[in-house]
């Protein structure tokens, strides 16, 4: 089989597109991203500041060279109290997550067996997370 018209490479490279977007994204580990960062805040799709009950705790994500992230334990145990779970967290339950950013604009987060895809962009010294729901999230880099 030929592949010598135009139309057909044209058909062949719009197929190899949609079958998997990701393998025409540079996957790599943005430099900028990795170090620890303390929650500030998060803003609701029109621009308003979420007061939930992880408003102003301060949590703190830490992103390694290495890929791997590590959430803030008191996140996590601040959340089984909010779903009214009221065991001591066990520790060695906790999931290992790992990170890696596409194109200088997307971050994946894979954790239990999960994926996420967030938009990501700069302000200065703070990260902006843009999810789906049309929330953003703004952490600052700590020293």
């Amino acid at each position: 089989m030929k592949f010598n018209s135009k139309k057909t490479k044209l058909i062949i490279l719009f197929l190899l597109y949609f079958i998997n977007f990701s393998f025409f994204q540079k996957k790599e580990l943005d430099s900028r991203i990795v170090g620890k960062w303390t929650n500030i805040f998060a803003k609701d799709v029109h621009g308003e500041i979420i007061k939930d009950d992880f408003y102003k705790k301060g949590y703190v994500d830490t992103f390694l060279k290495n890929g791997q992230l590590l959430i803030d334990p008191n996140f996590l145990r601040d959340d089984l109290k909010r779903n009214g779970i009221k065991e001591p967290l066990d520790y060695s339950l906790i999931p290992t997550f790992s990170w890696r950013t596409f194109n200088d604009q997307i971050l994946e987060i894979s954790g239990s067996g999960e994926t996420q895809q967030i938009r990501y962009g700069f302000l200065g010294d703070t990260l902006l997370l843009g999810y789906s729901n049309g929330n953003t999230r703004y952490l600052i880099k700590r020293k």
